[in-house]
């Protein structure tokens, strides 16, 4: 342990070394647990959520606005075997704002659900039917929400009619394997007057294989002969991994990528730290090895030492990134709310794979990004090793020659599509890394010529800048990845809402939109046809256009089906990017994420299979579409179900007046201003915890080249000296530093800026098209630049000042 003992003596002498390379390593481990955590439990709370509803079904019948509970009787007596259960669901919302589900199921044959109860089919909880509000809670959770047996407790029903249900806690039982977090249960012979359904089902799921569930379908439409013979009705199957695996693609994509960027900004960082250790540890090592100690075990003992800083690091990360994830939680499923609808469960999640990998990444690349230059270090004779420049070496063609391999890859990555969202993500960090390999020969370059202009004062920072580049290139080439990374992130954003909101603007032709209030199960709600006859009989309305959107699948991929009026008023809303307009029923209009993700083609053939049935349509054209990133056919309106209207009159006032006061809160009534403030309050919303991240990683670089300018002056501090008994006082040594600090974060931002921009054209032309389908319009958004070029020189002057007053 005395080598050990000798080589931790440093950190003793010198702690700003010790806290640079924990610095950077805890907060790039921070970052990169924190958003594992939260993707890890967005989703995961997202298939709980579904997987409550589901239990061990994996086919479902839930066609729009229910069916009729007949259906679930006759296919109950006519197949006796059946593994079905009926179900109505709505969603809740108690005094704290907190959402539930309740769902209403049969109890006393819990069939596909028994797990809900850990019990088999034979021996199922006990239930009893002793009020029309009765309420049951799992064990657990009525503890953890402080809700006893026989008390009531009132809750709102849906998000639109606020309608207030008071609901008894009846009993509680033990959960099964599936989680029952927040989660209310009831007889779905209590649920239907509840909820207003009498005689009505939400939905049936079944547990059945591929050839019962073939079987079904014929004794399905049997059982619909005699009462409803021209309803279709299909079943589908259930994923909730399936459905999660789209949650949040953009948000979670975006996450992801930071966190990644945050971890190599650490390691940068670290290794900038040990660059300087190794540069002051010359004697040690060297007299170590005359002592008869061989280089190989040196290096051992340095392994260890690495290990013992990578895991403190690495595990003050952890901390830190569990206590961020739990901060940021609450605003990311109000995020994910906004885009997929509520969502009663937003419990933080620890993950141990989560965790591990964080852990396995703090240490590993601390390792492999020092030990090559220690035992590189070590090959050389103890003389030279003594006497050798305490300067770290530079290899300047090795890393030319590693940064033009980069670029090479990228090119390769780009000419060839078939690489995908892989290869696009590749050339994004490709281009970052090797703008960052390249910018030491840029500055020496700029400072080169710098040099022999302006007064003393200036020439001398400039070059003392220069002379120690070598020791400060690693905290730079970390600051401009930041910076880079800011800049490209916040120009694809603001690319990306300037996109949407040019979009909503031809969308939203009509003058004002007419909505049912949604459905107790938190699905779209329709409209009534005396309702649709009444709006539209009115002298006010000049032209309307009926509109609903159905779940599909195509090749097994989920999509949407869009159906609406293709009147003269909306075909200028959706200007086409390719083809025409559909002119017979089995011709339809195909959106653009749907043509780039799935390769879809103007004249392909589609076999489309929704609840009612497959369908085989033509697409016709191709129109730009950011409403949904799986893809969206529009067809013309065929009947049935209308979910909306958007009505054209010449006094928009008058007709919202004349709607409001005829049908009160029977409808929705929302203005074309209204709907595109809330979507762009949406985007907002959605990219909050993106720009809170941003600056986290702004702040993780600009620690580093903090620490790197307390280094660099604790190893200028004999040449400070000098400086001194020449003449120079120590308020002009400090002046000096704070001015080299400032020039040098400035020329770092200047640089970034081209590698910010290139950065947003790889995400905007290459990125988004290849992960969602959709093409965005590139936006400089001048005021990042503005506001990386003011916040560098004023970052980097404040962290040399500081050093300045400790060296001086």
């Amino acid at each position: 342990m005395l080598p050990l003992k000798a080589l931790l003596r440093l950190y003793r002498a010198h702690p700003w070394l010790l806290l640079m390379s924990l610095a950077g390593l805890t907060l790039g481990v921070t970052l990169v647990v924190a958003i594992e955590l939260l993707n890890h439990s967005a989703r995961t709370n997202f298939v709980a959520a579904r997987s409550q509803l589901a239990g061990e079904a994996n086919y479902r019948l839930a066609p729009q606005g229910g069916l009729d509970e007949q259906v679930y009787v006759r296919l109950a007596r006519s197949q006796p075997a059946l593994d079905a259960m009926p179900e109505l669901h709505a969603w809740l919302k108690d005094e704290q704002g907190r959402s539930f589900q309740l769902l209403g199921m049969d109890l006393f044959n819990p069939g596909p659900l028994r797990r809900l109860f850990g019990a088999t089919a034979d021996n199922g909880p006990d239930f009893s039917l002793t009020r029309a509000d009765s309420v049951w809670l799992s064990a657990p959770e009525a503890k953890r929400l402080g809700w006893s047996p026989g008390q009531s407790r009132t809750f709102v029903l849906g998000d639109e009619a606020k309608r207030p249900l008071t609901l008894t806690l009846a009993g509680t039982f033990e959960p099964g394997a599936v989680p029952m977090e927040r989660l209310l249960v009831t007889d779905i012979g209590l649920a239907q007057p509840l909820l207003g359904k009498a005689g009505r089902l939400d939905r049936i799921v079944f547990k059945l294989s591929d050839a019962q569930a073939n079987t079904l379908q014929r004794a399905l439409q049997a059982a619909l002969q005699s009462y409803a013979p021209h309803q279709l009705l299909w079943l589908e199957p259930i994923s909730p991994a399936l459905d999660a695996s789209q949650l949040g693609d953009a948000l979670a994509l975006n996450l992801t990528a930071l966190s990644l960027l945050a971890m190599a900004v650490g390691l940068f960082l670290v290794f900038n730290a040990q660059r300087f250790v190794q540069s002051v540890r010359r004697p040690l090592l060297a007299q170590l090895i005359i002592l008869g100690m061989a280089p190989r075990r040196v290096l051992g003992w340095l392994m260890l030492e690495l290990a013992l800083l990578a895991t403190l690091g690495t595990l003050l990360g952890l901390l830190l990134g569990s206590l961020l994830a739990l901060a940021l939680m609450g605003q990311l499923t109000q995020a994910l709310a906004d885009l997929y609808g509520p969502n009663p469960i937003d419990l933080l999640r620890l993950s141990p794979a989560s965790l591990g990998k964080a852990l396995v990444l703090g240490l590993a690349g601390t390792l492999a990004a020092n030990l090559p230059g220690w035992w590189q270090l070590l090959r050389q004779s103890p003389l030279a090793l003594r006497e050798g420049n305490s300067r770290p070496p530079a290899h300047p063609w090795q890393r030319r020659g590693l940064a033009i391999a980069i670029l090479l890859l990228c090119a390769l990555c780009l000419w060839q599509p078939s690489t995908g969202l892989g290869g696009a993500l590749f050339v994004a960090g490709g281009w970052l890394l090797a703008m960052a390999l390249l910018l030491p020969d840029a500055l020496r370059s700029l400072l080169g010529r710098l040099r022999a202009r302006g007064p003393l004062t200036a020439r001398l920072g400039v070059a003392e800048t220069l002379y120690h580049l070598d020791r400060t290139a690693i905290a730079v080439m970390a600051l401009q990845l930041a910076i880079a990374a800011a800049i490209g992130i916040g120009v694809m954003v603001s690319s990306f809402r300037s996109s949407v909101e040019i979009w909503l603007g031809q969308r939203l032709a009509a003058d004002l939109y007419v909505t049912a209030p949604k459905g107790v199960a938190g699905s779209r709600g329709a409209l009534g046809e005396q309702t649709l006859t009444a709006i539209l009989a009115g002298p006010d309305v000049r032209a309307a256009s009926r509109r609903a959107v159905l779940p599909a699948r195509w090749q097994g991929q989920p999509i949407e089906w869009a159906q609406m009026d293709f009147i003269p008023e909306l075909k200028a809303a959706y200007p086409l990017l390719a083809g025409r307009w559909p002119a017979a029923p089995d011709e339809v209009l195909a959106s653009e994420p749907l043509t780039v993700r799935l390769g879809v083609q103007v004249g392909q053939r589609l076999e489309v299979t929704s609840e009612g049935g497959p369908r085989a349509f033509t697409v016709t054209g191709v129109y730009q579409d950011y409403g949904s990133d799986k893809g969206q056919i529009l067809h013309a309106f065929e009947g049935g179900k209308v979910q909306s209207l958007a009505l054209f009159s010449p006094d928009p006032e008058g007709l919202g007046d004349r709607l409001r006061g005829q049908f009160g809160e029977q409808v929705n009534l929302l203005p074309a201003p209204a709907i595109h403030a809330a979507a762009l309050r949406v985007f907002d919303q959605t990219f909050v915890v993106t720009e809170l991240l941003k600056l986290l990683i702004l702040g993780i670089a600009f620690v580093g080249i903090g620490s790197a300018f307390m280094v660099l002056g604790l190893a200028r501090r004999g040449e400070l000296q000098t400086l001194q008994s020449l003449g120079v006082g120590p308020r002009h040594c400090r002046r000096l530093l704070v001015w080299q600090g400032a020039g040098l974060g400035l020329l770092t931002a200047l640089l970034a800026l081209p590698v910010g921009y290139g950065l947003a054209w790889v995400l905007i032309e290459v990125v988004n098209p290849r992960a969602f389908g959709w093409r965005l319009a590139f936006e400089a958004a001048p005021l990042h630049a503005v506001t990386a070029l003011l916040l560098a020189p004023v970052c980097g002057a404040l962290a040399s000042w500081y050093a300045a007053r400790r060296v001086v």
